[in-house]
């Protein structure tokens, strides 16, 4: 009866520890939270990430590809910065709404995107939607993905 009693004793012991190894949390440290997309870009709090932008690049009368822009707008002001976060559908439809521009009017099929004209009109877009310059657009990547076929 004793040997049975500290034989279920060992089985719950067991039973317990096991799922609190496999998850990592047996004090070695790793417990820390896999990092957030704004704190692998930059540990700036002034920075707001935008979500992964894309537009359809239109030629003829069909698509030619898409283009692809990864990109966080810089904030220094507070007072601003909160009115970009709680304003951030607005934002975001307009930013959309100027990568769409771009890919259609300015955009050329087979050729590089120019940072310097997709960041003018990206910056129109967010001192538009704010009401008020201050906010400096930062593009972390674009890319181009032409269509095969």
């Amino acid at each position: 009866m004793r040997f049975a009693r500290s034989l279920l004793i060992i089985a719950a012991f067991a039973a317990l520890a096991g799922p609190a190894v496999a998850s990592g949390s047996g004090g070695s440290g790793g417990g820390q939270a896999p990092a957030s997309r704004q704190e692998r870009l930059t540990s700036a709090e002034s920075f707001v990430p935008i979500p992964t932008l894309a537009a359809g690049v239109l030629h003829r009368h069909s698509t030619a590809g898409t283009i692809v822009v990864d990109m966080g707008i810089d904030v220094p002001d507070e007072a601003l910065r909160h009115r970009a976060q709680l304003n951030a559908p607005r934002l975001r439809d307009a930013l959309r709404t100027a990568l769409a521009t771009y890919a259609s009017t300015y955009y050329r099929d087979r050729t590089a995107p120019d940072p310097t004209a997709l960041t003018r009109i990206l910056q129109q877009s967010v001192d538009r939607t704010l009401g008020a310059s201050g906010a400096r657009v930062l593009l972390v990547n674009i890319i181009y993905q032409r269509r095969q076929g």
